[in-house]
């Protein structure tokens, strides 16, 4: 009896765990993602996942380099910023670099987009935020401290 109910169990398992992976094209909400469509052909939405991996994984590289540099710079040391962040070469190791090969390889991309011009806007938008990062006051004016308190 427990045998029958725990195969039971499982195949049911099994079912809800199938009938949830369906793969549904369509329009994405507005409200949550700002628009954009699930398209028709899973090839090309798994590209596109892929892509948004990238980016992701592009924003923390180049967040990394930006830590990394100023605490080189706070030992008196070069920063080394350009060559962790990179300059979009494929073949170079830099984080740019990196996700310009990971692009590159992505066939199935829809044209519709660039998202090899992503990755410069990206690490742009990281080193724009650099300042807000390291704000103290270079004269002490302000008072370091934790935010908030």
């Amino acid at each position: 009896m427990l045998k029958k109910f725990l195969g039971a169990v499982a195949i049911m398992a099994f079912a809800a765990s199938a009938a949830s992976a369906a793969y549904i094209p369509g329009p994405l909400p507005a409200g949550t993602f700002g628009g954009g469509t699930v398209p028709n052909n899973d090839d090309v939405f798994k590209a596109e996942q892929k892509a948004s991996s990238a980016g992701s994984k592009l924003a923390s590289a180049t967040a990394k380099c930006y830590s990394k540099g100023a605490k080189n710079v706070s030992k008196g040391n070069p920063d080394g910023v350009a060559a962790c962040v990179g300059t979009g070469n494929p073949a170079g190791k830099g984080a740019l670099d990196k996700y310009a090969k990971t692009i590159g390889g992505l066939t199935a991309l829809p044209g519709c987009h660039d998202y090899a011009g992503d990755g410069s806007l990206i690490a742009a938008l990281v080193k724009g935020f650099q300042a807000g990062v390291y704000c103290s006051s270079p004269s002490g004016a302000f008072v370091d401290g934790a935010a908030g308190l």
